[in-house]
């Protein structure tokens, strides 16, 4: 065995080792606080390695292995192997559990069950990086199933909270739901492919696409992709993720970094699936997009630090199945990746500010005497705001565009990076406006300057990502095309979504601004009830409470208005 192939094989290896010696002292009876180290280190290691493993593949080309024996359905390709995007997952997987576990060792000294937390953390690592290096559909599942027993067993770590409990058994038993249609993929892909090896799919896809008619095709891609709903919390699946904050914050820093990006996975390891069936890819859009939506708005809503990060991890994986949808599978990764790191960093940070809120009863009060920062924008036209907050970010993004020799009339995909881009650095922009950072041009240009600079890094990054995901320019044209609707629909979509976003633009420059309201009176009638509803998650409850309960309320103070004015007369 070859070098690399050593390194490539001890990157689950690892984790686990260090989970076995931790389940190990934990039976014997070993409780010193030191022993978390041995799953912090083997952890940093799996994680140096990836990035030696990284060098290789990109030098030499995928590491591919292969069982010394013949499996029942495990037969007929390389197994287990790490390319460029298993290279990547383990970076972020093994990253992301490191600074979780160094965090750790002070947020829950003196837990009890201390060890076995590291051990349980470290075995959940490993499933995940077998979970990504796995290139066999059949082999894909079983570490599917086991990352589910670990977020268990993880989630009910502190079983002295019925809370924390009765969660972890929920989000069990919906990632189940899930995975029966995940199973049922996987049997139509057997049947129909005769193989569950990824790169034989692949290649017959390839070779001969008419061999699979388009409706078996789309059944086993939505199948796939139920599974991926429920793992990465896509509505209406979505309701086991914002009710896990009873488990440690440590546990929420790695089910939001790591275990819901399971799903985005899995989309994009099977890629080639979804793009011959451009049916399923609209669908796949038409959920991310409802997802974002519902995820968004009620985290607007939330008052708990948590679980508004909770909604948001579900509007950001929504956002993410969008570009799935639309082809953009490696523009889905980069965002992954971002947002993996992003969001282990402000689980960490939520949970030091819950600590030190807990030890100190008078930073409420603190809180409550401080002015107010004033809502809305500081400039007192409305010209130089559209500038900068909408046309500025779009000349940078265009721009950029031209510099890195990206052209707009090529394919929709283009256009949709290009949208994309540009509604980020916008919403950058505005909330640097509201903080006041463009008041005067003294402020103003250095801000810009690294406004540039940072747009120009991101496109310029997103773009080499895509050519380094996938380097065959006619795998990333099927991609495209398949998610794309043509010209004739696509730009009416663009141009309305285009619409809404600067009409919300208009609707908040007048408000905070000018103190005027200039929406309808029937919108803002509907506010309250609007709040509400994202307020209360949407649920059945808040439906039933407002269109069942509330009506008859009123009917019955009505009737007691009109048999006490009966009485009275």
């Amino acid at each position: 065995m070859a070098m690399q192939d050593g390194a490539a094989v001890l990157l689950p290896a690892l984790p686990l080792l260090g989970a076995l010696l931790l389940f190990l002292f934990d039976a014997c009876g070993v409780k010193s606080p030191r022993t978390a180290l041995i799953a912090l280190v083997s952890t940093a290691f799996s994680f140096f390695l990836g990035l030696f493993v990284l060098w290789e593949v990109i030098a030499s080309g995928p590491l591919l292995l292969r069982l010394p024996v013949t499996l029942p359905g495990l037969a007929g390709g390389p197994l287990w192997g790490v390319d460029r995007l298993s290279a990547i997952m383990v970076l972020l997987v093994t990253g992301v559990s490191t600074v979780v576990q160094a965090y750790s060792l002070r947020y829950l000294l003196g837990e009890p069950d201390y060890g076995r937390f590291f051990g349980l953390v470290a075995a959940e690592t490993s499933v995940l990086v077998m979970l990504v290096t796995s290139r066999n559909l059949l082999l894909i599942f079983v570490f599917w199933q086991l990352m589910s027993l670990g977020l268990y067993l993880l989630m009910a770590h502190n079983r002295r909270r019925r809370n924390a409990v009765d969660t972890a058994g929920k989000t069990f038993l919906v990632h189940r739901a899930g995975d029966m249609f995940m199973l049922a993929g996987i049997l139509i892909a057997k049947e129909s492919f005769h193989t569950l090896d990824l790169d034989r799919i692949a290649e017959i896809l390839k070779n001969t696409p008419e061999a699979v008619s388009q409706g078996t095709l789309s059944a086993l891609v939505l199948c796939l992709f139920v599974g991926c709903m429920a793992k990465s919390a896509q509505f209406p699946f979505h309701f086991w993720l914002p009710d896990t904050m009873e488990t440690p914050t440590p546990v929420s820093a790695l089910m939001h970094a790591g275990i819901v990006n399971a799903g985005g996975y899995l989309m994009n390891r099977t890629s080639i699936l979804f793009a011959h069936s451009p049916l399923s890819m609209h669908l796949v859009f038409a959920v991310g997009f409802l997802t974002a939506l519902f995820g968004s708005s009620t985290m607007l809503t939330q008052s708990d630090v948590k679980r508004k990060l909770g909604f948001s991890t579900m509007g950001q994986m929504g956002y993410m199945t969008m570009e799935c949808g639309l082809g953009a599978f490696s523009l889905a990764v980069f965002h992954l990746i971002a947002h993996g790191i992003f969001k282990a960093t402000l689980f960490l940070e939520s949970g030091t500010a819950i600590a030190i809120a807990r030890k100190d009863p008078a930073i409420p009060r603190r809180m409550a005497e401080e002015p107010a920062t004033p809502e809305g924008f500081h400039l007192s036209r409305g010209l130089p705001v559209a500038l900068v907050t909408l046309v500025l970010p779009l000349v940078i993004v265009l721009g950029a565009h031209q510099l890195a020799d990206i052209h707009l009339s090529r394919e929709e995909g283009t256009v949709v990076f290009l949208f994309f881009s540009w509604v980020t650095v916008s919403q950058v922009t505005i909330s640097l406006t509201r903080a006041r950072l463009f008041d005067s041009f003294a402020a103003a240009i250095p801000w810009t300057a690294v406004l540039v600079l940072f747009v120009y890094g991101y496109i310029g990054a997103a773009h080499k990502f895509n050519l380094f995901l996938y380097p065959d320019p006619a795998t990333r044209a099927l991609y495209f095309s398949s998610g794309g609707v043509g010209w004739v629909m696509f730009t009416p979509i663009v141009l309305l979504i285009t619409f809404v976003i600067v009409a919300g633009w208009v609707v908040a420059f007048f408000r905070g601004v000018r103190g005027r309201q200039i929406l309808p009176s029937w919108i803002l009638s509907r506010q309250e009830a609007l709040y509400l509803f994202f307020l209360n998650r949407g649920s059945v409850e808040h439906l039933f409470l407002h269109r069942v309960v509330e009506p008859v309320d009123r009917l019955l103070w009505r009737l007691r208005e009109l048999f006490d004015g009966k009485e009275r007369a």
